[in-house]
């Protein structure tokens, strides 16, 4: 029997990397190259995905935003992952 995830609340850095740590670690890798330093910095002040929307849709992510029609944190990992292969 698998052992349920746990639930996470906002701020609750005890489970971010269990829950969260793949995708920012995609998107920290891909900082250098697709994101500038002002983008990234945008990104840490996001509260919502329609604030993550505005601020990658001006950026090599903007095509793969556009296909979706509603952003959730799943299919911002695959283009991430895409925009790596």
């Amino acid at each position: 029997m698998a052992t349920p995830a746990p639930k996470s609340t906002p701020g609750n850095m005890a489970i971010f990397n269990i829950l969260h740590g793949f995708p920012e670690a995609l998107v920290r890798g891909m900082r250098s190259s697709f994101l500038a330093d002002a983008d990234y910095h945008h990104l840490t002040q996001c509260e919502t995905l329609d604030d993550v929307r505005l601020n990658l849709s001006e950026t090599d992510y903007g095509d793969a935003l556009a296909d979706m029609n509603t952003l959730i944190p799943t299919g911002l990992q695959k283009a991430a992952v895409e925009k790596v292969s």
